[in-house]
Protein backbone atom coordinates (compact mmCIF):
# COMPACT_ATOMS: atom_id res chain seq x y z
CA UNK A 1 0.00 0.00 0.00
CA UNK A 2 3.01 2.33 0.25
CA UNK A 3 2.46 4.04 -3.35
CA UNK A 4 -0.82 5.09 -2.70
CA UNK A 5 -0.58 5.82 0.72
CA UNK A 6 2.17 8.41 -0.72
CA UNK A 7 -0.55 9.83 -3.31
CA UNK A 8 -3.06 9.87 -0.51
CA UNK A 9 -0.76 12.57 1.78
CA UNK A 10 -0.23 14.23 -1.38
CA UNK A 11 -3.62 15.52 -2.14
CA UNK A 12 -4.89 15.13 1.44
CA UNK A 13 -2.55 17.72 2.44
CA UNK A 14 -4.54 20.50 3.98
CA UNK A 15 -4.09 23.95 2.27
CA UNK A 16 -4.85 22.25 -1.14
CA UNK A 17 -6.89 24.75 -2.94
CA UNK A 18 -8.72 22.37 -5.48
CA UNK A 19 -9.32 18.67 -5.85
CA UNK A 20 -8.84 16.93 -8.83
CA UNK A 21 -9.84 14.04 -10.47
CA UNK A 22 -7.59 12.29 -12.93
CA UNK A 23 -9.20 10.42 -15.21
CA UNK A 24 -7.34 7.54 -17.71
CA UNK A 25 -7.93 7.80 -21.36
CA UNK A 26 -10.19 5.49 -23.37
CA UNK A 27 -6.68 4.50 -24.47
CA UNK A 28 -5.04 3.56 -21.20
CA UNK A 29 -2.08 1.19 -21.41
CA UNK A 30 -0.42 -0.72 -18.83
CA UNK A 31 3.39 -0.70 -19.93
CA UNK A 32 6.59 -1.81 -17.76
CA UNK A 33 8.12 0.34 -15.75
CA UNK A 34 11.25 2.03 -17.33
CA UNK A 35 14.85 -0.60 -17.22
CA UNK A 36 16.21 1.70 -15.02
CA UNK A 37 14.17 1.16 -11.88
CA UNK A 38 14.90 -2.40 -11.72
CA UNK A 39 18.39 -1.42 -9.62
CA UNK A 40 16.31 -0.36 -7.20
CA UNK A 41 14.33 -3.48 -6.85
CA UNK A 42 17.03 -5.34 -7.09
CA UNK A 43 17.50 -7.19 -3.39
CA UNK A 44 14.25 -9.10 -2.88
CA UNK A 45 12.99 -8.62 0.56
CA UNK A 46 14.51 -5.24 1.20
CA UNK A 47 12.16 -1.66 0.89
CA UNK A 48 13.00 -0.28 -2.56
CA UNK A 49 15.68 2.91 -2.92
CA UNK A 50 12.75 4.45 -4.76
CA UNK A 51 9.61 3.85 -2.09
CA UNK A 52 12.10 5.28 0.28
CA UNK A 53 12.85 8.74 -1.35
CA UNK A 54 9.10 8.68 -2.02
CA UNK A 55 8.47 8.09 1.88
CA UNK A 56 10.99 11.01 2.85
CA UNK A 57 9.13 13.20 0.13
CA UNK A 58 5.91 12.51 1.23
CA UNK A 59 6.81 12.77 5.04
CA UNK A 60 8.42 16.34 4.28
CA UNK A 61 5.65 17.39 2.27
CA UNK A 62 2.81 16.31 4.93
CA UNK A 63 5.31 17.63 8.12
CA UNK A 64 4.95 21.17 5.98
CA UNK A 65 0.66 21.48 6.59
CA UNK A 66 0.75 20.29 9.94
CA UNK A 67 3.75 22.78 10.71
CA UNK A 68 1.49 25.45 9.28
CA UNK A 69 -1.76 24.10 10.75
CA UNK A 70 0.33 25.28 14.11
CA UNK A 71 1.69 28.24 12.99
CA UNK A 72 5.11 27.23 13.11
CA UNK A 73 6.73 28.43 9.95
CA UNK A 74 10.36 27.89 11.19
CA UNK A 75 9.29 24.15 11.02
CA UNK A 76 7.49 24.61 7.92
CA UNK A 77 10.69 26.08 6.53
CA UNK A 78 13.12 23.11 7.61
CA UNK A 79 10.12 20.99 5.90
CA UNK A 80 9.97 22.97 2.34
CA UNK A 81 13.40 22.76 2.09
CA UNK A 82 13.76 19.02 2.45
CA UNK A 83 10.94 18.63 0.40
CA UNK A 84 12.74 20.41 -2.20
CA UNK A 85 15.85 18.29 -1.98
CA UNK A 86 14.12 14.77 -1.79
CA UNK A 87 11.84 15.91 -4.85
CA UNK A 88 15.19 16.90 -6.71
CA UNK A 89 16.77 13.52 -5.98
CA UNK A 90 13.43 11.55 -6.88
CA UNK A 91 13.47 13.74 -10.21
CA UNK A 92 17.09 12.30 -11.26
CA UNK A 93 16.95 8.53 -9.64
CA UNK A 94 14.24 7.18 -12.83
CA UNK A 95 15.85 9.22 -15.81
CA UNK A 96 12.73 8.23 -18.46
CA UNK A 97 10.40 9.96 -15.80
CA UNK A 98 11.98 13.28 -15.50
CA UNK A 99 9.30 14.59 -17.32
CA UNK A 100 6.55 13.84 -14.41
CA UNK A 101 8.46 16.41 -11.92
CA UNK A 102 7.44 19.45 -11.97
CA UNK A 103 10.49 21.01 -10.57
CA UNK A 104 10.08 24.89 -10.54
CA UNK A 105 6.62 23.91 -8.72
CA UNK A 106 8.59 22.14 -6.47
CA UNK A 107 11.24 24.91 -5.61
CA UNK A 108 8.07 27.88 -5.76
CA UNK A 109 6.84 26.10 -3.00
CA UNK A 110 9.60 26.25 -0.69
CA UNK A 111 10.23 29.84 -1.43
CA UNK A 112 6.54 30.45 -0.91
CA UNK A 113 7.10 29.07 2.59
CA UNK A 114 10.34 31.04 3.31
CA UNK A 115 8.37 34.13 2.48
CA UNK A 116 5.08 33.38 3.86
CA UNK A 117 3.00 33.92 0.58
CA UNK A 118 -0.38 31.67 1.04
CA UNK A 119 -1.18 32.60 -2.61
CA UNK A 120 1.69 31.33 -4.15
CA UNK A 121 1.95 28.38 -1.73
CA UNK A 122 -1.61 27.85 -3.00
CA UNK A 123 -0.37 27.52 -6.53
CA UNK A 124 2.74 25.66 -6.09
CA UNK A 125 0.50 23.10 -3.96
CA UNK A 126 -2.12 22.74 -6.88
CA UNK A 127 0.78 22.14 -9.73
CA UNK A 128 2.38 19.80 -7.78
CA UNK A 129 -0.46 18.09 -7.23
CA UNK A 130 -1.58 17.61 -10.67
CA UNK A 131 2.00 15.98 -11.83
CA UNK A 132 2.00 13.77 -8.46
CA UNK A 133 -1.18 12.90 -9.65
CA UNK A 134 -0.27 12.49 -13.36
CA UNK A 135 2.70 10.04 -12.12
CA UNK A 136 0.83 7.99 -9.96
CA UNK A 137 -2.28 7.52 -12.10
CA UNK A 138 -0.11 6.91 -15.46
CA UNK A 139 2.60 4.42 -13.24
CA UNK A 140 1.19 3.08 -9.75
CA UNK A 141 -0.04 -0.19 -11.75
CA UNK A 142 2.67 -1.05 -13.41
CA UNK A 143 5.07 -0.70 -10.60
CA UNK A 144 3.20 -3.10 -8.64
CA UNK A 145 2.80 -5.60 -11.27
CA UNK A 146 6.22 -5.71 -11.98
CA UNK A 147 8.06 -5.27 -8.47
CA UNK A 148 5.61 -6.23 -6.31
CA UNK A 149 3.76 -9.00 -7.75
CA UNK A 150 6.11 -12.07 -8.38
CA UNK A 151 5.74 -14.07 -11.69
CA UNK A 152 3.98 -17.77 -11.04
CA UNK A 153 6.54 -19.06 -14.27
CA UNK A 154 8.92 -19.56 -11.32
CA UNK A 155 6.55 -21.85 -9.09
CA UNK A 156 6.87 -25.59 -9.00
CA UNK A 157 4.45 -27.90 -7.65
CA UNK A 158 4.20 -31.91 -7.15
CA UNK A 159 1.39 -33.01 -8.40
CA UNK A 160 -0.16 -35.51 -5.59
CA UNK A 161 -2.04 -37.40 -8.07
CA UNK A 162 0.60 -37.68 -11.01
CA UNK A 163 3.36 -37.57 -8.39
CA UNK A 164 5.63 -35.38 -10.92
CA UNK A 165 6.61 -31.68 -10.60
CA UNK A 166 4.31 -29.21 -12.79
CA UNK A 167 4.48 -25.64 -13.46
CA UNK A 168 2.24 -23.59 -11.93
CA UNK A 169 0.00 -22.92 -15.12
CA UNK A 170 -0.32 -26.62 -15.72
CA UNK A 171 -0.96 -27.46 -12.15
CA UNK A 172 -3.44 -24.93 -12.24
CA UNK A 173 -5.15 -26.28 -15.56
CA UNK A 174 -5.32 -29.92 -13.87
CA UNK A 175 -6.90 -28.44 -11.19
CA UNK A 176 -9.42 -27.10 -13.14
CA UNK A 177 -9.85 -30.59 -15.37
CA UNK A 178 -10.15 -32.74 -11.96
CA UNK A 179 -13.25 -30.36 -10.71
CA UNK A 180 -14.93 -30.41 -13.95
CA UNK A 181 -14.81 -34.32 -14.34
CA UNK A 182 -17.19 -34.37 -10.91
CA UNK A 183 -20.04 -32.44 -11.82
CA UNK A 184 -19.61 -34.05 -15.53
CA UNK A 185 -19.81 -37.64 -13.90
CA UNK A 186 -22.44 -36.65 -11.65
CA UNK A 187 -24.54 -35.47 -14.57
CA UNK A 188 -24.42 -38.51 -16.07
CA UNK A 189 -24.98 -40.51 -12.90
CA UNK A 190 -21.68 -42.19 -12.85
CA UNK A 191 -21.11 -41.42 -8.91
CA UNK A 192 -18.47 -44.09 -8.70
CA UNK A 193 -16.12 -41.68 -11.87
CA UNK A 194 -17.48 -38.54 -9.78
CA UNK A 195 -16.39 -39.95 -6.74
CA UNK A 196 -12.46 -40.85 -8.17
CA UNK A 197 -12.45 -37.38 -9.57
CA UNK A 198 -13.73 -35.74 -6.38
CA UNK A 199 -10.40 -37.50 -4.67
CA UNK A 200 -8.68 -36.28 -7.01
CA UNK A 201 -9.50 -32.76 -6.92
CA UNK A 202 -9.45 -32.88 -3.25
CA UNK A 203 -5.84 -34.02 -3.16
CA UNK A 204 -4.41 -31.26 -5.48
CA UNK A 205 -6.39 -28.16 -3.82
CA UNK A 206 -4.78 -29.28 -0.26
CA UNK A 207 -1.91 -29.33 -1.60
CA UNK A 208 -2.67 -25.72 -3.41
CA UNK A 209 -2.74 -24.40 0.36
CA UNK A 210 1.58 -24.66 0.77
CA UNK A 211 1.87 -23.17 -2.94
CA UNK A 212 0.47 -19.84 -1.24
CA UNK A 213 3.61 -19.76 0.70
CA UNK A 214 5.49 -19.72 -2.11
CA UNK A 215 4.59 -16.16 -2.62
CA UNK A 216 3.52 -14.76 1.09
CA UNK A 217 6.73 -16.29 2.96
CA UNK A 218 6.08 -14.25 5.86
CA UNK A 219 2.73 -14.59 6.02
CA UNK A 220 3.49 -17.95 5.94
CA UNK A 221 6.10 -17.73 8.56
CA UNK A 222 3.92 -15.24 10.92
CA UNK A 223 0.59 -17.81 10.87
CA UNK A 224 0.75 -20.79 8.76
CA UNK A 225 -3.24 -20.04 8.37
CA UNK A 226 -3.31 -16.51 7.40
CA UNK A 227 -2.91 -16.58 3.85
CA UNK A 228 -4.51 -20.48 2.82
CA UNK A 229 -7.78 -20.20 4.59
CA UNK A 230 -8.48 -17.27 2.21
CA UNK A 231 -9.25 -19.58 -0.84
CA UNK A 232 -8.70 -22.76 0.48
CA UNK A 233 -9.71 -22.70 3.51
CA UNK A 234 -12.06 -25.80 6.00
CA UNK A 235 -15.16 -24.40 4.34
CA UNK A 236 -14.12 -25.47 1.47
CA UNK A 237 -12.67 -28.75 2.63
CA UNK A 238 -16.18 -29.26 4.68
CA UNK A 239 -17.93 -28.49 1.02
CA UNK A 240 -16.08 -31.48 -0.39
CA UNK A 241 -16.55 -33.38 2.25
CA UNK A 242 -20.73 -32.81 2.01
CA UNK A 243 -20.24 -33.78 -1.44
CA UNK A 244 -18.47 -37.23 -0.68
CA UNK A 245 -20.50 -38.22 2.04
CA UNK A 246 -23.24 -37.64 -0.41
CA UNK A 247 -21.80 -40.03 -2.90
CA UNK A 248 -21.52 -42.15 -0.13
CA UNK A 249 -25.82 -42.83 0.16
CA UNK A 250 -25.66 -43.92 -3.37
CA UNK A 251 -28.28 -41.31 -3.82
CA UNK A 252 -26.86 -37.87 -3.25
CA UNK A 253 -28.58 -34.83 -4.00
CA UNK A 254 -28.80 -32.74 -6.93
CA UNK A 255 -29.35 -29.96 -5.00
CA UNK A 256 -26.82 -30.38 -2.47
CA UNK A 257 -23.90 -31.29 -4.99
CA UNK A 258 -25.14 -28.17 -7.36
CA UNK A 259 -25.18 -26.01 -3.95
CA UNK A 260 -21.90 -27.22 -2.87
CA UNK A 261 -20.14 -27.12 -5.82
CA UNK A 262 -21.43 -23.51 -6.65
CA UNK A 263 -19.98 -23.00 -2.99
CA UNK A 264 -16.44 -23.62 -4.09
CA UNK A 265 -16.41 -22.29 -7.68
CA UNK A 266 -17.13 -18.92 -6.07
CA UNK A 267 -15.63 -18.77 -2.99
CA UNK A 268 -11.88 -20.23 -3.73
CA UNK A 269 -11.69 -20.80 -8.05
CA UNK A 270 -13.64 -17.41 -8.83
CA UNK A 271 -12.51 -15.47 -5.98
CA UNK A 272 -8.89 -16.85 -6.56
CA UNK A 273 -9.06 -15.41 -9.80
CA UNK A 274 -10.07 -12.14 -9.17
CA UNK A 275 -7.30 -11.57 -7.44
CA UNK A 276 -4.13 -12.70 -9.11
CA UNK A 277 -5.16 -13.53 -12.67
CA UNK A 278 -5.36 -9.69 -14.00
CA UNK A 279 -1.74 -9.18 -12.69
CA UNK A 280 -0.83 -12.51 -14.61
CA UNK A 281 -2.08 -11.82 -17.54
CA UNK A 282 -0.24 -8.31 -17.56
CA UNK A 283 2.79 -9.92 -16.85
CA UNK A 284 2.78 -12.52 -19.70
CA UNK A 285 1.40 -10.26 -21.99
CA UNK A 286 4.84 -8.24 -21.57
CA UNK A 287 6.92 -11.09 -21.97
CA UNK A 288 4.98 -12.22 -24.93
CA UNK A 289 6.12 -8.61 -26.33
CA UNK A 290 9.92 -8.81 -25.73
Amino acid sequence: MIIRIIFAAFVGISFTLSSLSPAFSSDFLVTPPPKSMDKYYAETGKVSDWIIQMQKMSTAFSAISVSLDKKNWNVAEKNAELFFESYQKASKMIPEWKEEFNLKAANELKESVQTKNMEKLGTATEALEKTCSHCHMKNNNSVWVRYHWPSTETIKVLDPHEEKELSYEEYMGKLSDSLKRISVNFEQNDFQQAWKALDIFTKRITSLRSVCSKCHVTEWTKSSVSVKDFFVGEDILNSLQEIKKGFATGEPSEEEFNKNIAYINKRSCKMCHLVHQPTAAIQKAWKQKD
